[in-house]
Protein backbone atom coordinates (compact mmCIF):
# COMPACT_ATOMS: atom_id res chain seq x y z
CA UNK A 1 0.00 0.00 0.00
CA UNK A 2 2.85 2.31 0.66
CA UNK A 3 6.04 0.50 -0.22
CA UNK A 4 6.90 1.31 -3.70
CA UNK A 5 10.01 -0.84 -4.16
CA UNK A 6 8.76 -3.94 -4.44
CA UNK A 7 4.97 -6.20 -5.02
CA UNK A 8 3.79 -9.33 -4.13
CA UNK A 9 2.11 -11.36 -6.53
CA UNK A 10 -0.26 -14.60 -5.35
CA UNK A 11 -0.34 -17.92 -7.44
CA UNK A 12 -1.83 -21.51 -7.01
CA UNK A 13 1.04 -22.95 -5.76
CA UNK A 14 3.79 -20.05 -5.23
CA UNK A 15 4.12 -16.32 -4.17
CA UNK A 16 6.11 -14.01 -6.44
CA UNK A 17 7.98 -11.02 -4.79
CA UNK A 18 8.82 -8.23 -7.35
CA UNK A 19 12.09 -5.58 -6.62
CA UNK A 20 11.70 -2.34 -8.19
CA UNK A 21 15.84 -1.19 -8.09
CA UNK A 22 15.26 1.96 -10.59
CA UNK A 23 15.52 5.25 -8.86
CA UNK A 24 13.27 6.20 -11.74
CA UNK A 25 11.51 3.58 -13.03
CA UNK A 26 9.26 0.62 -12.18
CA UNK A 27 11.61 -2.08 -14.01
CA UNK A 28 11.73 -5.07 -12.35
CA UNK A 29 15.31 -6.04 -11.46
CA UNK A 30 15.02 -9.06 -9.67
CA UNK A 31 11.94 -11.37 -9.01
CA UNK A 32 11.71 -13.69 -5.58
CA UNK A 33 9.82 -17.04 -6.59
CA UNK A 34 8.71 -18.80 -3.10
CA UNK A 35 7.21 -22.28 -3.33
CA UNK A 36 6.33 -24.74 -1.00
CA UNK A 37 7.15 -28.62 -1.09
CA UNK A 38 8.62 -30.53 -3.75
CA UNK A 39 7.47 -28.93 -7.09
CA UNK A 40 9.60 -25.75 -8.92
CA UNK A 41 7.39 -23.94 -10.67
CA UNK A 42 8.41 -24.04 -14.29
CA UNK A 43 7.87 -20.18 -14.97
CA UNK A 44 10.44 -17.74 -14.64
CA UNK A 45 10.37 -13.83 -14.61
CA UNK A 46 12.93 -11.34 -15.30
CA UNK A 47 16.21 -12.25 -13.25
CA UNK A 48 14.28 -14.98 -11.15
CA UNK A 49 15.59 -16.70 -8.00
CA UNK A 50 13.24 -19.75 -6.89
CA UNK A 51 13.21 -20.23 -2.80
CA UNK A 52 11.80 -22.68 -0.96
CA UNK A 53 9.30 -21.58 2.01
CA UNK A 54 9.27 -21.56 4.64
CA UNK A 55 13.08 -20.80 4.81
CA UNK A 56 14.85 -23.00 8.02
CA UNK A 57 17.59 -20.61 9.14
CA UNK A 58 18.87 -16.79 7.92
CA UNK A 59 21.86 -14.79 7.44
CA UNK A 60 20.34 -11.13 8.54
CA UNK A 61 23.22 -8.55 7.46
CA UNK A 62 20.82 -5.49 8.71
CA UNK A 63 19.70 -4.64 12.70
CA UNK A 64 16.30 -3.47 11.21
CA UNK A 65 15.53 -6.93 9.14
CA UNK A 66 16.71 -8.59 12.77
CA UNK A 67 13.75 -6.19 14.46
CA UNK A 68 11.10 -7.23 11.60
CA UNK A 69 12.22 -11.12 13.15
CA UNK A 70 11.56 -10.37 16.56
CA UNK A 71 8.36 -8.90 15.47
CA UNK A 72 7.51 -11.75 13.45
CA UNK A 73 8.74 -14.47 16.28
CA UNK A 74 11.70 -15.77 14.24
CA UNK A 75 14.16 -14.57 15.83
CA UNK A 76 15.43 -18.63 16.09
CA UNK A 77 15.68 -18.94 12.85
CA UNK A 78 18.53 -16.10 12.74
CA UNK A 79 22.21 -18.21 12.58
CA UNK A 80 24.32 -14.42 11.62
CA UNK A 81 24.76 -11.08 11.65
CA UNK A 82 26.84 -8.62 9.72
CA UNK A 83 28.18 -7.01 12.79
CA UNK A 84 27.06 -6.82 16.83
CA UNK A 85 28.06 -3.07 17.42
CA UNK A 86 25.10 -2.36 15.60
CA UNK A 87 23.16 -4.12 17.62
CA UNK A 88 20.77 -3.27 20.76
CA UNK A 89 18.67 -6.73 20.88
CA UNK A 90 19.64 -8.74 23.70
CA UNK A 91 18.52 -11.97 22.33
CA UNK A 92 20.67 -11.56 19.57
CA UNK A 93 23.82 -10.13 21.32
CA UNK A 94 23.02 -13.28 23.69
CA UNK A 95 23.25 -15.61 20.90
CA UNK A 96 26.33 -13.83 19.82
CA UNK A 97 27.95 -14.24 22.78
CA UNK A 98 27.41 -17.82 22.93
CA UNK A 99 28.32 -18.22 19.56
CA UNK A 100 24.73 -19.45 18.13
CA UNK A 101 24.78 -16.30 15.90
CA UNK A 102 28.05 -16.06 13.66
CA UNK A 103 29.38 -12.74 12.69
CA UNK A 104 29.70 -12.52 9.36
CA UNK A 105 30.57 -8.93 8.49
CA UNK A 106 32.89 -7.18 11.23
CA UNK A 107 34.68 -5.26 8.05
CA UNK A 108 32.67 -3.77 5.34
CA UNK A 109 33.11 -7.01 3.18
CA UNK A 110 31.50 -9.71 3.80
CA UNK A 111 33.59 -12.85 5.34
CA UNK A 112 32.78 -15.26 2.08
CA UNK A 113 34.17 -18.36 3.79
CA UNK A 114 32.73 -18.17 7.02
CA UNK A 115 28.83 -17.67 5.22
CA UNK A 116 29.82 -20.57 2.44
CA UNK A 117 30.89 -22.81 5.35
CA UNK A 118 27.31 -21.53 7.60
CA UNK A 119 25.27 -22.41 4.67
CA UNK A 120 22.02 -20.17 5.54
CA UNK A 121 18.87 -20.95 4.46
CA UNK A 122 18.93 -17.60 3.01
CA UNK A 123 20.99 -14.32 3.51
CA UNK A 124 18.74 -11.19 3.63
CA UNK A 125 21.32 -7.91 2.53
CA UNK A 126 20.73 -4.57 1.28
CA UNK A 127 21.99 -3.03 -1.99
CA UNK A 128 20.12 -1.73 -5.38
CA UNK A 129 17.82 -5.11 -5.98
CA UNK A 130 19.68 -7.32 -8.24
CA UNK A 131 21.79 -9.97 -6.48
CA UNK A 132 24.07 -9.93 -9.15
CA UNK A 133 25.22 -6.33 -9.00
CA UNK A 134 24.66 -6.14 -4.79
CA UNK A 135 26.36 -9.49 -3.97
CA UNK A 136 29.90 -11.76 -3.74
CA UNK A 137 29.68 -13.89 -6.98
CA UNK A 138 31.01 -16.42 -5.05
CA UNK A 139 27.64 -16.19 -2.42
CA UNK A 140 25.41 -16.21 -5.62
CA UNK A 141 27.44 -19.36 -7.03
CA UNK A 142 26.71 -21.47 -3.95
CA UNK A 143 23.47 -22.76 -2.96
CA UNK A 144 22.83 -19.97 -0.67
CA UNK A 145 19.67 -17.81 -1.52
CA UNK A 146 20.23 -14.68 -1.55
CA UNK A 147 17.04 -11.71 -1.23
CA UNK A 148 18.09 -8.01 -1.47
CA UNK A 149 15.97 -5.04 -0.23
CA UNK A 150 15.29 -1.87 -0.88
CA UNK A 151 13.52 -0.67 2.53
CA UNK A 152 16.38 2.00 2.56
CA UNK A 153 15.29 3.94 -0.23
CA UNK A 154 11.38 3.97 0.29
CA UNK A 155 10.34 7.66 0.99
CA UNK A 156 7.87 7.63 3.08
CA UNK A 157 7.80 6.18 6.94
CA UNK A 158 4.97 3.52 6.82
CA UNK A 159 6.88 1.98 3.73
CA UNK A 160 10.04 1.13 5.00
CA UNK A 161 7.78 -0.45 7.91
CA UNK A 162 5.84 -2.31 5.07
CA UNK A 163 9.09 -4.34 4.18
CA UNK A 164 7.80 -6.61 6.84
CA UNK A 165 5.63 -8.59 4.66
CA UNK A 166 8.93 -8.72 2.50
CA UNK A 167 10.37 -10.70 4.98
CA UNK A 168 7.69 -12.57 6.30
CA UNK A 169 6.69 -14.34 2.94
CA UNK A 170 10.24 -16.43 3.03
CA UNK A 171 8.67 -17.85 6.38
CA UNK A 172 5.10 -18.10 4.89
CA UNK A 173 4.37 -15.51 7.65
CA UNK A 174 2.07 -13.13 5.85
CA UNK A 175 -0.57 -13.43 7.70
CA UNK A 176 1.29 -12.06 10.39
CA UNK A 177 3.27 -9.33 8.71
CA UNK A 178 -0.26 -7.99 7.16
CA UNK A 179 -1.73 -8.17 11.01
CA UNK A 180 1.25 -6.22 12.34
CA UNK A 181 1.51 -3.87 10.04
CA UNK A 182 -2.44 -2.66 10.12
CA UNK A 183 -1.50 -1.89 13.95
CA UNK A 184 1.38 0.54 12.90
CA UNK A 185 -0.59 2.13 10.09
CA UNK A 186 -4.02 2.62 12.46
CA UNK A 187 -1.53 3.98 15.40
CA UNK A 188 0.52 6.24 12.88
CA UNK A 189 -3.07 7.59 11.10
CA UNK A 190 -4.59 8.20 14.43
CA UNK A 191 -1.26 10.20 15.33
CA UNK A 192 -0.61 11.72 12.39
CA UNK A 193 -4.25 13.28 12.79
CA UNK A 194 -3.70 14.88 16.29
CA UNK A 195 -1.43 17.44 13.92
CA UNK A 196 -4.07 17.98 11.03
CA UNK A 197 -5.28 21.33 12.76
CA UNK A 198 -2.15 22.86 13.93
CA UNK A 199 -1.50 26.20 12.67
CA UNK A 200 1.38 26.97 14.02
CA UNK A 201 4.22 25.19 13.08
CA UNK A 202 7.71 25.37 14.72
CA UNK A 203 10.82 25.39 12.13
CA UNK A 204 13.19 22.13 11.77
CA UNK A 205 16.97 21.38 11.43
CA UNK A 206 18.60 18.14 11.48
CA UNK A 207 21.65 16.65 11.59
CA UNK A 208 25.09 18.24 12.07
CA UNK A 209 28.11 18.72 9.38
CA UNK A 210 30.07 15.47 8.82
CA UNK A 211 33.54 15.91 6.94
CA UNK A 212 33.26 18.21 4.50
CA UNK A 213 29.61 18.38 3.87
CA UNK A 214 26.28 19.10 6.56
CA UNK A 215 23.85 16.24 4.53
CA UNK A 216 20.25 17.24 5.43
CA UNK A 217 17.34 14.99 4.42
CA UNK A 218 15.93 16.10 1.49
CA UNK A 219 11.98 17.81 0.70
CA UNK A 220 10.78 13.80 0.23
CA UNK A 221 12.75 12.03 2.52
CA UNK A 222 11.78 9.55 5.06
CA UNK A 223 13.17 12.13 7.54
CA UNK A 224 10.41 14.96 6.29
CA UNK A 225 7.58 12.90 5.87
CA UNK A 226 7.55 12.41 9.49
CA UNK A 227 8.24 16.13 10.93
CA UNK A 228 5.49 17.16 8.33
CA UNK A 229 3.31 14.62 9.97
CA UNK A 230 4.73 15.46 13.43
CA UNK A 231 3.33 19.31 12.80
CA UNK A 232 6.47 20.75 12.15
CA UNK A 233 7.99 22.54 9.37
CA UNK A 234 11.00 21.40 8.37
CA UNK A 235 13.39 24.14 6.70
CA UNK A 236 14.09 22.09 3.43
CA UNK A 237 10.26 20.78 2.96
CA UNK A 238 10.30 22.06 -0.59
CA UNK A 239 13.04 20.23 -1.80
CA UNK A 240 12.46 17.44 -4.57
CA UNK A 241 14.95 14.94 -3.25
CA UNK A 242 14.44 11.68 -1.79
CA UNK A 243 17.85 11.45 -0.26
CA UNK A 244 20.19 13.89 1.47
CA UNK A 245 21.65 17.14 0.38
CA UNK A 246 25.31 17.68 0.83
CA UNK A 247 25.39 21.74 1.81
CA UNK A 248 28.11 23.78 3.70
CA UNK A 249 27.93 24.95 7.15
CA UNK A 250 27.18 28.63 5.22
CA UNK A 251 24.65 27.47 3.56
CA UNK A 252 22.88 25.62 6.38
CA UNK A 253 23.37 28.42 8.73
CA UNK A 254 21.36 31.16 6.31
CA UNK A 255 18.26 29.07 5.82
CA UNK A 256 18.10 27.29 9.23
CA UNK A 257 20.02 29.75 11.96
CA UNK A 258 16.87 30.74 13.44
CA UNK A 259 14.82 26.92 12.87
CA UNK A 260 13.46 26.54 16.61
CA UNK A 261 14.19 22.88 16.70
CA UNK A 262 17.17 21.06 16.12
CA UNK A 263 16.73 16.89 15.79
CA UNK A 264 19.40 13.76 15.22
CA UNK A 265 22.87 15.52 16.17
CA UNK A 266 25.02 12.99 16.09
CA UNK A 267 25.63 9.36 17.93
CA UNK A 268 27.91 10.47 20.84
CA UNK A 269 26.48 14.22 20.93
CA UNK A 270 24.68 14.36 25.16
CA UNK A 271 25.67 17.90 25.92
CA UNK A 272 25.94 20.87 24.42
CA UNK A 273 29.48 20.95 25.23
CA UNK A 274 29.73 17.86 23.10
CA UNK A 275 27.99 19.43 20.10
CA UNK A 276 30.30 22.52 20.71
CA UNK A 277 33.30 20.17 20.39
CA UNK A 278 32.55 19.30 16.49
CA UNK A 279 32.41 23.17 15.89
CA UNK A 280 31.78 26.28 18.17
CA UNK A 281 29.78 28.15 15.80
CA UNK A 282 26.92 25.50 16.51
CA UNK A 283 26.63 28.03 19.50
CA UNK A 284 25.02 30.65 16.93
CA UNK A 285 21.89 29.35 15.84
CA UNK A 286 18.38 30.11 17.69
CA UNK A 287 17.76 26.19 18.88
CA UNK A 288 21.05 25.97 20.72
CA UNK A 289 20.23 29.60 22.45
CA UNK A 290 16.82 28.42 23.03
CA UNK A 291 17.82 24.92 24.09
CA UNK A 292 15.60 23.20 21.75
CA UNK A 293 18.12 20.41 21.06
CA UNK A 294 16.79 16.87 20.92
CA UNK A 295 19.23 13.91 19.80
CA UNK A 296 17.47 10.10 18.85
CA UNK A 297 20.46 8.44 21.32
CA UNK A 298 17.90 7.83 23.60
CA UNK A 299 18.59 4.14 24.34
CA UNK A 300 22.14 3.53 22.95
CA UNK A 301 24.61 0.54 22.99
CA UNK A 302 28.29 0.63 24.38
CA UNK A 303 29.28 1.63 20.84
CA UNK A 304 26.57 4.63 20.68
CA UNK A 305 24.38 3.07 18.21
CA UNK A 306 20.62 3.88 19.19
CA UNK A 307 17.50 1.44 18.88
CA UNK A 308 16.07 4.33 16.88
CA UNK A 309 18.12 2.90 13.78
CA UNK A 310 16.78 -0.37 14.27
CA UNK A 311 12.99 -0.83 15.77
CA UNK A 312 12.33 2.98 14.95
CA UNK A 313 12.46 2.37 11.37
CA UNK A 314 10.29 -0.97 12.01
CA UNK A 315 7.79 1.05 14.52
CA UNK A 316 7.42 4.58 12.35
CA UNK A 317 4.26 5.22 14.65
CA UNK A 318 6.43 5.43 17.68
CA UNK A 319 9.45 7.89 15.95
CA UNK A 320 5.81 10.06 15.32
CA UNK A 321 4.72 9.85 18.57
CA UNK A 322 8.03 11.24 20.14
CA UNK A 323 8.41 13.86 17.64
CA UNK A 324 4.91 15.13 18.37
CA UNK A 325 5.92 15.32 21.99
CA UNK A 326 8.99 17.41 21.13
CA UNK A 327 7.04 19.72 19.06
CA UNK A 328 3.44 19.56 20.67
CA UNK A 329 3.66 18.36 23.95
CA UNK A 330 -0.06 19.11 25.07
CA UNK A 331 -1.13 16.84 22.27
CA UNK A 332 -0.05 13.87 24.26
CA UNK A 333 0.16 14.31 27.80
CA UNK A 334 2.02 11.80 30.16
CA UNK A 335 4.11 10.58 26.64
CA UNK A 336 7.22 8.54 27.82
CA UNK A 337 9.69 8.98 25.10
CA UNK A 338 11.10 5.68 23.36
CA UNK A 339 13.97 6.94 21.00
CA UNK A 340 14.20 10.89 21.72
CA UNK A 341 16.29 12.87 24.58
CA UNK A 342 16.72 16.28 24.94
CA UNK A 343 20.15 17.75 24.72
Amino acid sequence: HYAQRFSVANGDSCKVLFIYGKRDSRDTTATFVLYKGSHVPTFSFKNSYFIKVPVKSIACLSSVYASMLDKLQLLEKVVAIENADYYNNNTILQKVRSKQIVEIAKSPEIDIEKTLLLNPGLLLTFGMGNPKDDVHEKILSSNIPVAVTLDHLEEHPLARAEWIKFIAAFFDKSVMADSLFSITEKNYTQLRNLTDTIKIKPTVLTEIKYADAWYVPGGKSFMAHLLSDAGADYIWKNDNQTGSIPLNFEQVYERAGGADYWLNLFVNVNTKSDLLAFDERYALFNAFKKNHLYNNTLHANEKGYSTYWAEGMTNPDELLEDLINIFHPYLLPGHQPKYYKKI
